[in-house]
């Protein structure tokens, strides 16, 4: 069996690299063969479209990305672009290696990702490359452009993720703190400057072309995976075949920081139910179409990757949009 490995060289500031010899060897234990895309410098969508053009895709059995939720969405993005560029086009299923920061989607699909990433866990995830169960898992669309596997996040947390990223630009200008001051740690001490200078901002929200919320928020998710920034649970309900998005909006700050807590996966169920009760029918709910007014204009991250700030955001779900495989194996 033939599979095509995508592989990002930057998720989890290298990582996902370091750990290719592993990956490479566990695959050789189910008696995989594969072809491996690596190039540092190369988008990994250019990469693949650029092999495929060159070599066609029939000889392999599946795809493996090997990275985080931002690699496994523009992979996603790369192929149903050059689908639509080629009608009839028909890509092999896609496997999730989860090598990233936070790795929602292959996290809401039952794959672990710790960080010392156990046996059993990288077992898991190769071996549901051959002998996953088949399924169709739904996208969402922003703008008419861009696909989305994960989430797309308006608000503090898209703040977050900027001040993430230039922190990041800076402490990898010093050696002493690249190698201590990264991944979660790093999310964790750009929150606090964020949320405190963080404002409400007002928001109109339609809900498959009714008017749902017209208010100010600080945040407002859009959920398509279960799972979001690694350890929280805000929709258990939510499933990624269903033809529908969830949307969670926090109106101020107590809010946020409450219904965080209470949603972190490491809570026992009866407390993490409570989420479910305080984001009843006013601060959650499920579309197929969303509509969001912003004023003022206000940035956006999508998978993880910041979106410049707009005052208009419209979203819907492509159900079914990509073949992938889910875990099998016990």
């Amino acid at each position: 069996m033939n599979i095509l490995c995508l592989l990002n060289p930057s998720s989890a500031d290298g990582k996902a690299l370091a750990k290719w010899p592993q990956v490479a060897a566990m695959m050789a234990e189910f008696g995989m063969r594969f072809d491996l895309l690596a190039e540092k410098g190369v988008p990994i969508q250019e990469q693949l479209i650029r092999h495929v053009e060159k070599t066609g895709i029939e000889s392999y059995a599946a795809i493996a990305g090997i990275g985080g939720d931002g690699t496994h969405s523009c992979i996603f993005n790369a192929m149903l672009n050059h689908s639509r560029l080629h009608p009839g086009f028909r890509w092999p299923p896609y496997a999730f290696i989860p090598m990233g920061t936070g790795n929602d989607i292959a996290r809401s699909l039952g794959l672990a990702s710790r960080n010392d990433f156990f046996v059993s866990d990288l077992r898991r995830s190769v071996s549901t490359i051959i002998h996953g169960a088949d399924y169709r898992m739904d996208l969402g669309l922003l703008n008419g452009k861009v696909h989305f596997a994960d989430a797309l996040a308006i608000g503090l947390d898209s703040r977050v993720l900027q001040e993430r990223n230039i922190n990041r630009r800076w402490i990898r200008r010093v050696p002493v703190l690249r190698s201590l001051v990264r991944g979660k740690l790093l999310y964790t001490l750009s929150f606090g400057p964020r949320l405190l200078s963080h404002t409400p901002f007002r928001a109109t929200i339609d809900i498959d072309g009714a008017r749902w919320h017209s208010g100010p928020i600080v945040n407002l998710v859009i959920k398509n995976t279960r799972i979001y920034a690694g350890e929280f649970d805000f929709c258990p309900a939510t499933y990624s075949n269903d033809g529908l998005l969830d949307v969670v909006v926090f109106t101020g700050p107590v809010d946020y920081l409450t219904s965080y807590i209470l949603a972190l996966r490491s809570n026992p169920q009866a407390i993490r139910t409570l989420v479910m009760k305080m984001k009843k029918e006013s601060t959650h709910i499920r579309a197929r179409r969303i509509v969001i007014g912003i004023d003022p204009p206000e940035a956006a991250q999508l998978d993880g990757e910041e979106i410049p700030a707009a005052e208009r955001y419209a979203v819907e779900v492509i159900p079914g949009a990509v073949h992938i495989k889910t875990p099998a194996e016990p």
